[in-house]
C-alpha cells in the first residue's frame, strides 16, 4: 500500500457519501457503485500482494464521480411527482420457470460429465473417490487443452444464470412462506459445475446475478433491505462457507501434487483474490495513455453482445496478455480496463456518466413500482457486483439470460397493466349501471324532495 493511494481512496469515500445524500438511498445507482468500491477498493489496500498505484485509485474515484454526475443529471430531469409506490405482483408461472431452469442446468451438468466419462463408467461417479478423480482428470485435460466444454452445455449454461435471477425475483416479492426458499435449488447446477470444473466463477456469478435481481425487486416492492448486524453475520458466515468450499475444491483439483496441500491452496487463493486493483493500477500507469490512443470501440465492454450477434468474436478469457508482477502472472484487471481500452480515459469517464444517467432513470422507474424495469436495474447491480473481475456482459450466456429476464418481466408487467385496466373498466361499468338503476338522485346530486329536474321552459 502506498500512502498516496490511501489518500486518494478518501475521494471514493467522499463520493459515496455525497451520492447517498443526493440519491436518498444506498441502493441508488451512484451510491451503490461508490459504496461497492469503498469496500472492494479498501480491501486491496489492506490485503493485496501488489501495491496499488495512485493512478489506479484516482481513476476509480473519477469513475464513481462521473457515474454520480450522470445520476444527478437524471434526477434533475425527472418530474417531481413520480413518487407513488405499489406492491408488485408475482409474474405468472414464475415457479415453473425456476424449475425449468434448474432442470436445464442439471442437463448441462450431465453433458459435461458424460463428455469426460463414458456411459459404461458413469456409475463410478456415485463414489467420492471417483468424483475426486474426475475433477482431477478434468483439470489436467482443461489445462492441457485436450478437453473443451461441449457446445450444448455452453448453451444450457444460460439456464444456470437465469434460474438464480428468477429466484431473486421470487424472494424479493414473497415476504413469507417457506416455499419461497425452495427457489434456491436453482443454485444446485452452479454448485455442481463449480465442483466438477473447479471454476469459482460458475458459482460466484450465479450468486451475484441472483443478488442483483433480489435487490432490484426489493426496490420495486418498497422494501430495500437494510444492512443489520444479523445480516452482516449471515453474510460473513456465507463467505466463510464458500471460501472453505473453494479450498476443498482446489485440493481435489491438484490432488497428488504439492500445490494441492492446504497451505499452498490458501496461498494461491489469496494471490488470486486480492490483486485485481493493484494489477489494474499497474496496467493503467504503464499502458493507459497508449491504450487511449488506439480505442477498440466496444470490443471489450460489449464483447458478449458483439459475440452473440456475430459482430465480433470474443476472445476466450477476454484479456489474453498476462501482467507479470514479482514473478507471478495475472490477467484480472477489473471492468475498468476494458472501458479504458474501448473509449480512452476521458471517453471511459463519459461512458460511466451515461451509465449513471440510464441506471438512475431505471431506478426511479422501479421505485415507482414499474416492474418492467426491474431487469434493467438488476443488470446495473450485476455489472457493479462483478466489476472487480471484469465486465459481466462479456459473457454471451449472461447477455442472453438478461434478455430473457427483461423480456419476461416486461411481458408480465404489460399483462398485469392490461388486467388492471379491464378490472377498472368493469368496476366503472358496474357503478354506472347501479347509478342508472337507482334514478337521477343516485348520482350524488342532492334532491331530497324528489323534485323533477328537467329543461327550463
Amino acid at each position: 500500500m502506498t500512502w498516496l493511494a490511501a489518500a486518494t481512496f478518501v475521494l471514493v469515500l467522499a463520493v459515496a457519501w455525497g451520492a447517498r445524500r443526493t440519491g436518498g438511498s444506498w441502493y441508488a445507482p451512484a451510491a451503490f457503485f461508490a459504496a461497492y468500491w469503498c469496500v472492494f477498493g479498501g480491501l486491496p489496500l489492506l490485503a493485496s500482494p501488489i501495491a496499488i498505484q495512485p493512478a489506479g485509485m484516482l481513476f476509480v474515484a473519477a469513475a464513481c464521480a462521473a457515474l454520480w454526475l450522470g445520476a444527478w443529471i437524471a434526477q434533475r430531469r425527472l418530474p417531481t411527482g413520480y413518487t407513488p409506490q405499489t406492491q408488485p405482483g408475482e409474474p405468472p408461472y414464475l415457479g415453473w420457470a425456476i424449475a425449468a431452469c434448474t432442470v436445464l442446468g442439471l442437463a448441462a451438468v450431465a453433458i459435461i460429465l458424460y463428455s469426460v466419462e463414458s456411459s459404461s463408467s458413469a456409475v463410478r461417479l456415485l463414489s467420492f473417490d471417483a468424483i475426486v478423480q474426475t475433477i482431477h482428470k478434468l483439470a489436467v485435460a482443461r489445462n492441457g487443452g485436450t478437453w473443451a466444454e461441449p457446445a450444448a452445455a455452453r448453451v444450457l449454461t444460460t439456464a444456470t444464470y437465469l434460474g438464480p435471477m428468477l429466484s431473486g425475483v421470487m424472494l424479493g416479492i414473497r415476504t413469507r412462506g417457506s416455499a419461497r426458499w425452495l427457489s434456491l435449488v436453482s443454485l444446485a447446477p452452479s454448485v455442481m459445475i463449480t465442483v466438477i470444473l473447479t471454476t469459482r466463477s460458475s458459482l460466484l456469478l450465479s450468486l451475484a446475478l441472483g443478488a442483483s435481481a433480489y435487490l432490484a425487486t426489493c426496490v420495486a416492492a418498497g422494501r430495500a433491505p437494510a444492512l443489520t448486524w444479523q445480516r452482516v453475520a449471515w453474510l460473513a458466515a456465507g463467505v466463510v462457507v464458500v471460501a472453505i468450499g473453494f479450498v476443498l475444491i482446489q485440493m481435489a483439483r491438484y490432488a497428488g501434487w504439492s500445490s494441492g496441500r492446504p497451505a499452498a491452496v490458501v496461498q494461491s487463493l489469496w494471490l488470486s483474490v486480492f490483486p485485481y486493483l493493484g494489477v489494474f493500477s499497474v496496467w493503467l500507469q504503464s499502458n493507459g495513455v497508449s491504450a487511449s490512443l488506439h480505442p477498440t470501440f466496444g470490443q471489450y465492454t460489449f464483447a458478449g453482445f458483439f459475440d452473440l450477434f456475430h459482430i465480433h468474436t470474443r476472445v476466450a478469457g477476454l484479456y489474453t496478455d498476462q501482467m507479470v508482477i514479482d514473478g507471478s502472472q495475472y490477467n484480472i484487471y477489473t471492468a475498468f480496463r476494458g472501458v479504458v481500452q474501448d473509449f480512452s480515459i476521458p471517453g471511459a469517464l463519459a461512458f460511466f456518466a451515461l451509465v449513471g444517467f440510464g441506471a438512475e432513470l431505471a431506478y426511479r422507474r422501479v421505485r415507482s413500482g414499474e416492474t418492467a424495469f426491474v431487469g434493467v436495474l438488476a443488470a446495473f447491480y450485476a455489472a457493479t457486483l462483478w466489476s472487480f473481475v471484469v465486465d459481466v456482459f462479456i459473457y454471451n450466456t449472461i447477455v442472453l439470460a438478461f434478455v430473457l429476464l427483461i423480456g419476461y418481466l416486461a411481458i408480465a408487467a404489460r399483462r398485469s397493466a392490461s388486467r388492471q385496466r379491464v378490472r377498472g373498466a368493469r368496476e366503472e361499468g358496474v357503478v354506472a349501471a347501479q347509478v342508472a338503476a337507482r334514478g337521477p338522485g343516485a348520482a350524488g346530486v342532492a334532491n331530497p324532495h324528489r323534485i323533477e329536474i328537467g329543461p327550463g321552459r
